[in-house]
């Protein structure tokens, strides 16, 4: 899952060597020029080496730019193939996995969790990696001029951490907190834009103006509470720095003699680099903040990833041309475990009937229809054609066997063809066209300027014609049996009228099963079941 090639290792693995080694060499090249040119009162070669410590400066520059180029272009290539590989996945998992977890759940993972792990890299483990290693060899660089020294930089490491982590979790909590109200004040607005009538027909704009004033007072107080953390973190950073400065200054140059041995050029370089030892380990609360996140979209993308895929289906080509029948085996089946949605359920429609399941909303019916089409595989028990099991039944071979129509239509992205066909090449056009006149929307297609080369929009049809639209989708491939999900619910009279005849029509030698809630659109059903 995040496998990278050789050049990319290899790549990091230099920059992390370039970057440390660049960060050292201006203190170096400074002590150079303030021991062997400046004390020495050398003035040949001065232009040349400040023109090198120039130069250390461009150089680290350009290494950091490069540390930035590399890690965006690896966190890139982590995130096209973290989610390449969850996509491939997502179209193996069986509709279960789809019916037990949301869609903004399974988005997240595809968002938030892989934006997570792309930041591990590029933020998280080589951004550390960088700044330990630039910590140890500071504190080598200043041990290697004095062990005294080297022990005061070493102690200054867990004070800084201290106070960067007594600073950095106030302030995360303060931030966290002023999100919360942040929410409030958006919503707030939000909320009165869209009942701004209702509000002023009850005269309560007094009211709303209270709560947006107590609002934004809480925005406030938690705002003053980041900005109170984030103003006083840098003040007593750079006081500490400047009394570890002090301090060495006066072990090098105080009253009693210099106690650390060391030069003047020595001594600027290692102010130099203890001053830089208090940005990395500033850097490191925020890296391991970002790993931990990282570390949480690993394991959310493995247990997507884990997930048992849907088994290979198998052809059944007697079933394409014989007479149906579809039989319910006591099934039971539930989304959440332990809440039966159906229990125990038989039925048998046998070939040309006209069954209607009727009952109250969330009792089942359109999970009924579900199990028929082997989208849902019952708990318990089996739904059958012909003595098949429908959960086994290739998808390639369902559409000529099963034409399903739900409540609500979904276009895809295309023309007419292809609102028809569904990528299923094996229909030919004139197939298409014979559905189209079937379901009476001919006059209506050849109105159209381009006709069925049309890029469909949800807008360019009624919502009776997007009805009669998914018919001829479902009767395009020449299904044996129709399934109808309630497909006249939110449709005026005149045009469910309409709807029923095509479907009287349609269903003329097939097996049809049926969802209605209303008397009148089960029509002249040969069996009405209430759940």
């Amino acid at each position: 899952m995040l496998k990278l090639s050789k050049k990319y290792i290899v790549a990091l693995a230099a920059v992390i060597v370039a970057v440390v080694a660049a960060s050292l060499l201006p203190p170096q090249v400074l002590r150079l020029i303030v021991d062997d040119y400046l004390l020495a009162g050398r003035m040949e070669g001065l232009l040349t080496m400040g023109l090198l410590y120039l130069g250390s400066f461009a150089l680290v520059g350009l290494f950091d730019f490069l540390k930035g180029w590399l890690l965006t272009t690896v966190g890139q290539i982590i995130v096209k193939n973290v989610r390449s590989e969850m996509q491939r996945k997502l179209n193996r998992l069986p509709a279960s996995y789809f019916t037990k977890n949301s869609g903004g759940r399974i988005t997240s993972k595809f968002i938030n969790d892989v934006d997570n792990i792309s930041v591990l890299f590029t933020s998280g483990v080589i951004s550390m990696a960088i700044d330990c290693f630039k910590i140890v060899g500071i504190i080598v660089s200043i041990w290697i001029f004095s062990s005294a020294m080297g022990i005061f930089a070493l102690c200054l490491i867990p004070v800084i951490g201290l106070l960067t982590w007594f600073f950095k979790t106030r302030m995360l909590c303060s931030q966290k907190a002023n999100l919360i109200e942040l929410g409030k004040v958006n919503n707030h607005i939000s909320e009165s834009i869209r009942n701004i009538l209702m509000i002023k027909a009850f005269h309560k704009e007094k009211y709303m103006e209270g709560r947006y004033k107590t609002y934004l007072t809480e925005n406030y107080r938690t705002m003053n509470q980041v900005n109170f953390y984030d103003s006083c973190y840098s003040p007593i950073i750079q006081v500490m720095t400047a009394c570890s400065i002090g301090f060495i200054l006066y072990l090098a140059a105080g009253g009693s003699g210099n106690l650390l041995g060391i030069s003047i050029g020595q001594l600027t370089a290692s102010v130099n680099l203890i001053t830089n030892l208090f940005s990395p380990i500033d850097s490191l609360g925020t890296e391991l903040s970002a790993i931990q996140k990282g570390m949480s979209g690993i394991d959310s993308v493995k247990d997507f990833l884990s997930q048992p895929e849907e088994t290979e289906k198998e052809t059944y080509e007697e079933l394409v041309d014989t007479d149906i029948e579809l039989e319910f085996q006591n099934v039971s089946f539930a989304y959440e475990e332990g809440r039966d949605v159906i229990q125990g359920f038989n039925l048998k429609v046998c070939s040309g009937d006209h069954v209607v399941l009727t009952g109250r909303t969330g009792v089942g019916k359109s999970t009924l229809l579900k199990l028929a089409a082997g989208i849902l595989q019952p708990d318990k028990g089996g739904v059958k054609v012909n003595g098949v099991d429908t959960f086994r039944i290739a998808a390639s071979q369902k559409r000529k066997i099963f034409g399903y129509v739900q409540q609500d239509v979904s276009f895809i992205k295309g023309n007419i063809w292809d609102q028809i066909r569904l990528g299923d090449a094996s229909i030919e056009k004139e197939a298409v066209i014979e559905a189209i006149e079937f379901v009476g929307l001919k006059e209506v297609i050849d109105s159209l300027e381009q006709g069925y080369d049309t890029p469909v929009a949800a807008e360019l049809f009624s919502q009776g014609q997007k009805q009669l639209l998914a018919v001829a989708r479902a009767i395009a491939a020449g299904p044996k049996i129709l399934l109808l999900d309630e497909i006249t619910a939110n449709l005026d009279t005149a045009t469910e009228e309409k709807i029923m005849k095509v479907l009287k029509k349609a269903g003329g030698g097939r097996t049809i099963l049926s969802i209605a809630h209303r008397q009148a659109a089960s029509g002249a059903a040969e069996r009405k079941i209430k759940l």
